[in-house]
């Protein structure tokens, strides 16, 4: 007899009782949700023990950005960016909602025709928090790290499917964590943003410059009270964050400039014509406004021959603000002792300078390696955000 006929036969002389298979089926089943419940409720006290954790984080690397920046720069420049930052977005509670201010060069860059001058300040765009994802990004890619913003939905007030349904569920207060630590984190993604897109701007400029003007007078003197001659001069007047390495350029790059704007390197191309000699032409050169004295004209070096006579261009620079500059030009000429001059005028020239500065310090190192730190600490906040949304996802699966 097999062993199956046999317990078939022992069971139908001792049936087992109905009572006791249902008894066992209950406890299966109790004993079942019992570990699910437990296995839910562990993996919810997870989600919740790590929103703190994130908020730490990300206060830490935003601190620790600021300081970054200070330290590159100075604490009184590093506020002046970051309050700037906040007036701009005081009404931006959501991440999403969080943008910034910048010039678009691209419309009055490049060389300008004899006769022109900047006659108005470029159009200001704004960086939305698309925008600066993008930005950030990029400057990471340029500093050899990989940041994958997408995780972080800074451009969305949605989260991932997990994250959301457990934010859903949770408490206003730790809804109002969430929210506020995200602002925080994507604050830091528009930081390196700006600097980026400062960084492209440098590259827009660094061939052509900015123009300031470009022109032309001439007149006739009488030198000695006896030589009449035709006098002519152009300047064309530029303002470059760095040289092109193809320009002989007199004197050293200049140092950061934090904004300011008497620390801008102005560059010019000068050409002087005497009589009927051909045009002499001055190679671009560079000066600093804060070497130029407010109160009167500073000849600049050197005076060049003109056949027998010879000339020096001469530059004031006054009222000079973020947004506005007047140029004073003049050339000198001197024949036979005697010197007569021809002036270009006060010329009102608007620009942003305090931005050009901006823009112009990202030519400096330490300021490129402050973008290679800020990525380096959103890197690091997003790996904590990452174990946030694995935590969300088992809580999510545990408990469904």
């Amino acid at each position: 007899m097999s062993a199956s006929v046999s317990q078939q036969k022992a069971c139908s002389a001792f049936p087992v009782p109905k009572i006791t298979l249902l008894s066992a089926a209950l406890f299966s089943f109790t004993v079942a949700s019992g570990a699910q419940a437990a296995d839910c409720a562990a993996a919810l006290n997870d989600v919740n023990s790590h929103i703190p954790k994130l908020q730490s984080s990300v206060s830490n690397e935003a601190k620790g950005g600021q300081q970054d920046f200070s330290a590159t720069t100075s604490s009184n420049y590093s506020k002046k960016i970051y309050d700037a930052f906040e007036a701009l977005n005081k009404n931006a509670s959501q991440a999403s909602a969080l943008t910034n201010q910048a010039y678009d060069l691209s419309k009055n860059s490049g060389v300008m025709s004899e006769g022109q001058v900047q006659t108005k300040m470029p159009p200001q765009v704004t960086i939305s928090m698309a925008n600066a994802v993008q930005l950030a990004e990029a400057a990471a890619k340029e500093s050899n790290t990989k940041l994958d913003l997408a995780q972080l939905r800074c451009d969305q007030n949605t989260e991932d499917a997990a994250l959301g349904a457990y934010l859903n569920q949770a408490s206003s207060a730790t809804q109002t964590t969430y929210r506020d630590t995200k602002r925080e984190a994507c604050k830091v993604v528009h930081v390196l943003a700006e600097l980026q897109d400062a960084r492209q701007k440098l590259n827009d400029i660094r061939q052509n410059g900015y123009p300031i003007f470009h022109l032309h007078v001439q007149d006739k003197k009488t030198f000695a009270n006896q030589y009449k001659r035709t006098v002519q001069m152009k300047v064309d007047l530029r303002m470059y964050p760095t040289y092109p390495s193809t320009v002989d350029v007199k004197g050293s790059d200049q140092t950061i400039l934090l904004g300011q704007v008497n620390g801008i390197n102005l560059s010019y191309n000068s050409y002087f014509k005497w009589s009927d000699d051909n045009w002499t032409k001055l190679n671009l050169f560079q000066k600093i406004m804060g070497d130029t004295k407010r109160d009167d004209y500073q000849c600049l070096p050197p005076a060049i021959s003109l056949g027998s006579a010879s000339v020096e261009l001469c530059i004031k620079l006054d009222n000079f603000t973020d947004n506005s500059l007047t140029v004073h030009a003049q050339g000198k000429f001197r024949y036979h002792s005697d010197t007569h001059s021809i002036a270009l005028g006060s010329k009102d020239v608007p620009a942003p300078f305090g931005y050009l500065a901006k823009v112009s310090d990202m030519k400096e190192k330490k300021m490129q390696d402050l973008q290679s730190k800020l990525a380096k600490r959103l890197l690091s906040l997003l790996g904590v955000h990452s174990e946030l949304l694995d935590k969300a996802s088992h809580w999510k699966n545990s408990c469904s």
